[in-house]
């Protein structure tokens, strides 16, 4: 798409999601007490089709429960929240004013011509960027760093968008298939600082790789990267056209008017619990049957065939807004969620809080899913950690990487899913610098197993 399309398009949803989402608010809702705690989860896994959890529910007293409102239920939600003695503060007053201003500043910055285009050298990490701009990006990167870089086609959508990602492995590796970590952002389509912290942090590695950082180094020549900057292309190409605040893909359902399945819900590791939804409206709806999605499917199929060939994942991290928290498996369990490997995994995820908070003094929270959320089924990051099954299908079994996480980034509410744009760069800036403290961590259990 060229420059006057993309700001007519820019133009064009700024003013359709106003009036889409005009009226709606962002409600914040503290919980006092683990009865408060235990309602709140109740109503999203009751009511979610009617009230917009941006945040999911924490086992945890006090910490914040953000909830987007059409305006047609404001009435009822504050009445179902007086009889549970819950108060709530207004964080977002009017979502679709916050949409359009956005995508307002998005265009009259493309319109003035500061954006410097899509050539690397003029890429700005620091604003956000269409589907085109991203793929192009991938091809640039591989471009610009083809001494380690490759770029590789992951596969295609459901609308037929390539989605493509590049791999990483360091000159100095001497090993045909070394252990290999698997970075994937923009899985849910509104979530746009994921993929622009996916290239920013990955950019930054990059270059310390290229001017003798001798972590960096190591990590790069003893492990093979593979990074996704945006699996759900065709969500996120919805949300710079039509609607901001979509979330899920754009497949179709059968006998449903309702488009999309969550990408987050359709994963085979015990798909179809608890915590996704059977309704195709629903923005949790967990599709027709695991995999359905084709993104998934693609990714599943990528990661199955490099095990088969021999090459073992030792992290897996799926990057999600917002609310600051680092998440380990299991999800899916009600009860008792810790791994085999949770004292490693928090000890792994303690490293990367340090590393961020020493950065620009931002907290993370950390633990198991279903001990600090509410359980939910279907997900990644329980694929990610689960038993690989040598001879299964792509519904059988998942990858067995050790480390694996979903990272929710930025903010804690204050712009949500709207965050602005002056906050991409502290948002890589942190998580480059957990990356860092993962890549020490994973390089010396290596060694020491070596040892």
């Amino acid at each position: 798409m060229n420059l006057v399309g993309i700001i007519f398009v820019l133009i064009a949803v700024g003013r359709f999601s106003e009036a889409k989402y005009e009226g709606h608010q962002v409600w914040r809702i503290i919980p006092a007490t683990y009865q408060h705690v235990e309602w709140l989860g109740e109503l999203e896994r009751t009511r979610g089709e009617e009230f917009d959890f941006w945040t999911p529910v924490l086992k945890r007293v006090n910490h914040p429960v953000d909830i987007m409102v059409r305006p047609d239920l404001q009435s009822l939600l504050r009445t179902l929240l007086q009889h549970r003695g819950l108060g709530f503060h207004v964080m977002i007053d009017d979502v679709g004013k916050l949409v359009s201003s956005q995508m307002s500043e998005l265009s009259e910055r493309r319109e003035n011509g500061r954006l410097s285009g899509t050539a690397l050298s003029g890429f700005d990490y620091n604003v956000y960027h269409t589907y085109e701009e991203i793929m192009q990006w991938v091809d640039d990167i591989a471009t610009e760093y083809s001494h380690i870089v490759e770029s590789f086609l992951l596969g295609y959508s459901s609308e037929g968008r390539p989605i493509k990602g590049i791999k990483i492995r360091g000159t100095g590796s001497h090993d045909a298939n070394p252990r290999a970590v698997w970075f994937e952002g923009g899985i849910h389509a509104r979530e746009w600082v994921s993929p622009a912290t996916v290239m920013g942090f990955t950019q930054k590695l990059l270059d310390e790789y290229d001017n003798g950082d001798n972590l960096v180094v190591e990590m790069f020549d003893n492990l093979d990267w593979y990074i996704i900057p945006s699996l759900n292309v065709d969500g996120y190409s919805y949300t710079w056209s039509s609607d901001r605040m979509w979330r899920k893909t754009r497949s179709l359902n059968a006998e449903s008017p309702c488009i999309g399945t969550d990408p987050n819900r359709n994963w085979p590791y015990e798909w179809g619990g608890v915590g996704a939804s059977t309704w195709e409206c629903s923005d949790t709806y967990r599709g027709a049957r695991p995999v359905s999605e084709i993104e998934v499917s693609n990714a599943i199929d990528f990661m199955r065939k490099k095990k088969a060939d021999g090459q073992d994942f030792i992290v897996f991290i799926d990057f999600h807004s917002y609310s600051q928290v680092i998440i380990a498996p299991w999800s899916y369990l009600d009860s008792d969620p810790r791994t085999e490997d949770y004292n490693d995994q928090m000890a792994l995820a303690l490293e990367m809080q340090s590393a961020i908070k020493d950065t620009h003094d931002v907290v993370y929270n950390y633990g198991a899913g279903a001990e600090i959320l509410y359980a939910c089924s279907g997900v990644t990051s329980d694929w990610g950690y689960g038993t690989y099954s040598q001879h299964g299908g792509n519904t059988d079994g998942g990858l067995g990487a050790k480390y694996s996480y979903t990272v929710e980034l930025r903010d804690e509410g204050q712009h949500g899913f709207l965050l602005p744009e002056d906050q991409i760069q502290p948002s890589y800036e942190e998580m480059h610098a957990a990356v860092r403290a993962l890549g020490a961590h994973v390089l010396n259990e290596m060694s020491a197993t070596v040892q």
